[in-house]
């Protein structure tokens, strides 16, 4: 009874999921349509998607009762527009009297995935009565997602000091595994592939080697997946990045799907090719098939904190080279979670990127919350609103030790979830990965609830609680996220390659339905490291013996072993807390800049939007990512430069500082470079405390520009690096400042000879 009312209303109130023929009477409350169309399929003009009136006498006048989306363009005839290839003709001018058996046509060829709506209203000339309605447009298209994960011999660390810490593969593993429950949740005709990479992309993928569809086995699949890979063989060998990623693109093959790669790393790259400092291409000259165009390859990527300017440099490249966003662990090794905004858990870096991946098809993140549980009795956990029209709420859940599945159920009978007041919690499907795990998602799905349920609107306060019952849980983390292809949020960073004291410029665009929203209050919330990394691992006399292992450098090493032992150590990268608000500009854009780029480091952005108006109702929504911002103006003269010559070649030794005082600091030895192509960098020593030994090979007389992170810290020859310039030198850089070649110092020198000797000949009796 209860599942034939629900039809009932459904049919009344909700939008209808067909595409035909439609009809706005006038007089009455027309319910919203959804248009579900596949992107690239051509609608001919005589299609069934047409608008006719209702309820009208003979003749009517058409209008859009609302503005175009965004990105429309007017018919010349003003009867009607055209937006991604889409285009909504009325049957005359708008407000032209016109006979009611013609019809509003829909008709072109869809090209880009998204959500849009317009609104029309018929008038009927005769009674003077109206209708109008709204028609939603949904373009889709299915998603091919390939992880590409790094499983070399650094990936069996431990991630903490702690006895009994997981090492960095079982942290993986569970990060991937909730990955996995969110993308099978959201459902539609996607896929899934899996890369692993050490010294070679191997060993290939037994679930997903080759795209595999999303179905309710996926999660499962790619768990026992990922197990497998840690046994036989273990995570070992070195770090081959690019060779990952090369092979991860060509499982992308069909460009007439949405294409996007998730790299995840926690080393330097050591094995060719490499990933290119901008993160467009490879070592070896090849391309990645990437870029800012909507039909390349859409590239996000996950890091481990670490001192190394290259390493986090290529990260944040290859992410907005290629329209995604990079997120990174504030704390290297250590994936506990110690809440609220600064958290660095490996598993909140993949929800993240879980938005990011699959922005174009709507989940967005809604809060994050972290509880500490008592022995006995509930918590509140987090309350928020909800808007209107959302498809699915998902609740994912983490506590703080590993179960299996019958006391993973008595966790589940301990949260209540909880709309204006009312337990609905039933009509969540409860799914989770393995038979030993901490995790469990919670997912409702508003468009189809269970059987004997009547309808829950979306729309409203929620809130979640949480209890323990003598299971020594410890903790619970939330993550809310929202299935909403009305809302589209989109961030612009001004400065993609920040250096310290520089500006930080950020602009954020939000609309609803390609329609501008207003009335949001938008702040970002910059989490700044309290000191300089490079510095202060510099100054640290706690040097510690490098072990060889993978990728990882001494200076890599030294920091990974402070983060691990030393409280003290770790207290000083303690985030401080910024907040730009945004100002609303123009329609639907927000900015606002940061300017307290004061330290060198990893910077973590949150995003935090909230509004409350009638067409959405109240809603938050939020997004975090990580920026790399490194040193700026190195000054030789204050780095300790010496040089010598040894058997034809330039050892070279310094420990770069910057103009304000701070030193570069280790781990940075991949970043130096020449510009003379026949002076080679035979090696470079990292000594751990910011100092560097560099032999150069080749013609070392030869002038050179020194580059250290892609910036240029000296130009001429090595051997005169460091060293004061003789007042000529001086001569020569201010021209070149001017835009005249050095060279022409000695034009002006030879004027000024001729010049003096002129001035001396007059002067003779």
């Amino acid at each position: 009874m209860f599942r034939q009312l629900f039809l009932c209303i459904l049919v009344v109130s909700l939008p209808i999921l067909v595409n035909g023929q439609e009809t706005i009477n006038v007089g009455v409350v027309n319910p919203d349509h959804i248009y579900n169309l596949p992107i690239n399929v051509a609608i001919p003009m005589g299609s069934p998607l047409t608008i006719k009136p209702g309820g009208t006498g003979g003749t009517v006048l058409w209008e859009f009762a609302a503005a175009f989306p965004g990105g429309a363009v007017a018919l010349p005839g003003g009867d009607g527009f055209t937006k991604d290839g889409l285009t909504i003709q009325l049957p005359a001018a708008e407000n032209a009297p016109i006979s009611d058996l013609e019809t509003v046509k829909i008709f072109g060829t869809p090209t880009v995935a998204d959500a849009w709506s317009f609104s029309l209203r018929v008038t009927d000339q005769a009674s003077a009565t109206n209708g109008t309605r709204n028609f939603e447009i949904r373009v889709t298209q299915s998603l091919d997602l390939v992880l590409v994960l790094d499983r070399s011999g650094s990936m069996l660390s431990p991630t903490s000091a702690d006895a009994g810490a997981p090492t960095r593969w079982n942290a993986l593993k569970e990060a991937v595994s909730g990955f996995a429950n969110l993308y099978q949740s959201i459902g539609g005709s996607n896929r899934l592939g899996i890369t692993y990479f050490a010294t070679t992309p191997t060993p290939a993928s037994t679930c997903c080697g080759t795209l595999r569809a999303v179905d309710n086995t996926l999660a499962t699949a790619v768990g026992t997946d990922i197990d497998n890979v840690a046994v036989t063989p273990v995570p070992t060998g070195m770090t081959a990045l690019g060779a990952g990623l090369k092979s991860a693109t060509t499982m992308l093959s069909d460009a007439t799907k949405a294409r996007s790669i998730l790299v995840f790393t926690d080393g330097e790259q050591n094995q060719l090719p490499m990933v290119n400092a901008m993160g467009t291409g490879y070592s070896d000259g090849t391309t990645i098939p990437g870029g800012a165009g909507a039909g390349g390859i859409k590239i996000a990527t996950i890091g481990i904190g670490s001192p190394s300017g290259p390493f986090h440099t290529t990260l944040l490249a290859l992410a907005t080279a290629n329209r995604g966003s990079y997120n990174t662990t504030l704390d290297g090794t250590n994936f506990t979670f110690v809440g609220g905004l600064a958290s660095g858990s490996l598993s909140m870096g993949f929800v993240n990127q879980f938005v990011t991946m699959l922005s174009q098809f709507s989940p967005q993140i809604v809060t994050t919350a972290f509880k500490s549980l008592p022995t006995m009795g509930a918590v509140p956990v987090e309350t928020f609103p909800l808007n209107k029209r959302v498809d699915k709420l998902l609740l994912e859940f983490t506590v703080g030790r590993k179960l299996e599945v019958p006391q993973l159920m008595q966790v589940y009978k301990l949260l209540r979830v909880e709309k204006d007041g009312k337990d609905v919690k039933n009509y969540a499907r409860v799914t989770w990965v393995g038979n030993y795990t901490n995790s469990i998602l919670l997912t409702i799905d508003f468009s189809d609830p269970p059987e004997s349920h009547p309808p829950l609107d979306p729309a409203g306060k929620w809130s979640v609680q949480a209890a323990d019952s003598g299971m020594n849980l410890r903790f619970v983390n939330l993550n809310v996220l929202a299935d909403d292809h009305r809302l589209h949020m989109k961030r612009t960073l001004g400065n993609t390659a920040p250096k310290v004291n520089d500006k930080l410029p950020i602009s954020f665009l939000l609309d609803k339905l390609r329609l501008p929203v207003k009335d949001a209050d938008v702040k970002c919330v910059v989490l700044r490291p309290g000191e300089d990394l490079g510095d202060v691992l510099a100054r640290s006399e706690k040097n510690i013996k490098p072990d060889g292992t993978d990728s990882a450098s001494a200076g890599v090493q030294k920091y990974n072993k402070l983060w691990e032992t030393d409280s003290a150590f770790r207290a000083l990268f303690k985030p401080v807390e910024n907040i730009v608000q945004l100002k609303h500009t123009a329609d639907g854009k927000y900015e606002g800049s940061f300017d307290g780029l004061s330290v060198a480091g990893v910077y973590k952005l949150v995003y935090l939007v909230k509004a409350k108006n009638d067409d959405i109702g109240e809603f938050q929504r939020t997004f975090m990512e990580s920026i790399y911002v490194t040193f700026s103006s190195v000054d030789l003269s204050k780095s300790e430069v010496t040089s010598t010559i040894q058997n034809g070649q330039l050892v070279m030794n310094l420990r770069p500082m910057t103009s304000y005082g701070k030193y570069v600091g280790p781990a940075m030895g991949p970043a130096f470079s020449v510009s003379n192509t026949d002076i080679k960098i035979a090696g470079v020593v990292d000594h751990q405390d910011g100092r560097y030994t560099i032999t150069f090979t080749g013609a070392i007389d030869q002038p050179t520009k020194l580059v250290l992170l892609g910036q240029e810290i000296y130009t001429g020859k090595l051997e005169n690096a460091g060293k004061s310039d003789s007042f000529i030198d001086k001569i020569k850089k201010w021209l070149e400042s001017i835009g005249l070649p050095a060279w022409s110092i000695w034009i002006i020198l030879l004027l000024i000879i001729l010049l003096l000797w002129l001035l001396f000949r007059k002067k003779k009796p």
